[in-house]
């Protein structure tokens, strides 16, 4: 019985746990596409959730006790680790289509996601894509193809 809600009831401190254990693996500060890797294996929340629970990958750092990296900017509220893994987590999104289009209508549905016009002031929608498959794809490694 597959529905396409499937994501299981994280508590806060459930998230917050799974938010220190892998800062634990992957050192810190740790980054939404880093920990988009290691929660695919560990049975943890994407950071999409992490993000619409806590308004904010910082905040959700920050209830967890885990440095992040800050970003220069103020005003930018995703950094671009942050665009790449909520992309990657649209992606494998059961009904995904991949598209522009699809993406916005899905982004809507995501209290934390950012819309699509916000990723379009960003980059191109290809390359946002592109980067979030590449992600998907090596699972966030960074070695060789």
């Amino acid at each position: 019985m597959v529905g396409h809600m499937r994501a299981p009831d994280y508590s806060d401190a459930r998230l917050a746990a799974d938010l220190a254990a892998a800062a634990g693996e992957l050192g810190e500060p740790l980054t939404a596409g880093a920990y988009d890797a290691w929660q695919r294996s560990h049975d943890a929340a994407s950071p999409a959730l992490l993000i619409r629970r806590f308004g904010s990958w910082n905040e959700a750092c920050t209830r967890a006790g885990v440095a992040t990296n800050k970003t220069r900017s103020t005003t930018r509220r995703w950094s671009d680790d942050d665009v790449v893994a909520i992309v990657a987590s649209y992606l494998r999104a059961p009904g995904s289509t991949g598209s522009f289009a699809d993406y916005s209508e899905w982004a809507r549905q995501q209290d934390g996601a950012p819309s699509g016009a916000t990723l379009r002031q960003r980059c191109p929608w290809a390359e946002i894509k592109q980067r979030a498959e590449a992600q998907n794809t090596s699972g966030g490694s960074t070695s060789g193809r």
